[in-house]
């Protein structure tokens, strides 16, 4: 398992937040704090192998744009890739953790990760009728899994799910796309999450890491001034 690389690692957060919260215009510093505000943990989509850069693209943006801050991938014969057109930016903002063909059983390394850290398992399939978008349980955390364009959910992966769900057809065709199946079912628990009294937010204490990312990132050349920021610190200049 991997998390994309973090710009900082061990620094002291509140003190490179009003260092550098100058180096970004009022509005956007206001901008990122009312979008942090909303951000969310609490769902987590997990996208199982997909070989369409467009669809792990779309996926990164509806998670954006519908507030979680954590996309899970699982690799095992795709390499993830990304439609840098498709996913507008979105994969700035959104944290990626990374499920990689370099451990035997990437699978189960996801199952692992998100049932030790206290999320529910729930497979996206539209041949399973345990809950709809809108009777599906949201008391606990999700990792919603999506499975491969054409095949769906590996076997492997079906077996370790606690439960599934289906969005209503009413066509004759059996399924939507899955990037417009992430987008529907995604968009269905947010409305249900901020409708609940769920504390389903990041932590205050989360927040300022992640506000200090997206400050970064939202500065030309970022991360290089970051790090040449650090040795002044260390050096209690």
């Amino acid at each position: 398992m991997r998390l994309r690389k973090k710009l900082f690692d061990q620094i002291p957060v509140n003190e490179a937040i009003d260092y550098f919260s100058s180096e970004i215009s009022p509005q956007r510093l206001e901008k990122l704090t009312v979008v942090l505000e909303n951000r969310s943990r609490f769902i987590v989509p997990v996208m199982e192998d997909l070989y369409q850069e467009q669809n792990a693209g779309a996926i990164i943006r509806t998670a954006d744009c519908c507030g979680f801050q954590e996309v899970g991938i699982i690799e095992l014969n795709n390499t993830y890739t990304l439609a840098p057109g498709i996913a507008k930016g979105a994969q700035k903002w959104v944290d990626t953790r990374i499920f990689d063909a370099e451990n035997s059983n990437p699978m189960m390394e996801a199952v692992n990760y998100y049932r030790e850290n206290g999320y529910t398992l729930v497979g996206a399939c539209p041949h399973e009728d345990d809950f709809s978008p809108q009777t599906l349980p949201i008391d606990k955390p999700i990792a919603l899994f999506f499975g491969a364009e054409k095949m769906g959910l590996h076997d492997d992966l079906r077996r370790q799910m606690d439960s599934y769900v289906s969005i209503p057809m009413r066509g004759f065709t059996e399924s939507y796309n899955v990037s417009v199946s992430a987008a529907i079912l995604l968009q269905a628990l947010r409305q249900r999450m901020e409708g609940s009294s769920i504390d389903f937010r990041i932590p205050s204490e989360e927040r300022q890491s992640v506000l200090l990312e997206w400050i970064i990132r939202s500065m030309p050349k970022g991360p290089e001034r970051l790090k040449r920021w650090l040795p002044s610190i260390d050096d209690g200049d």
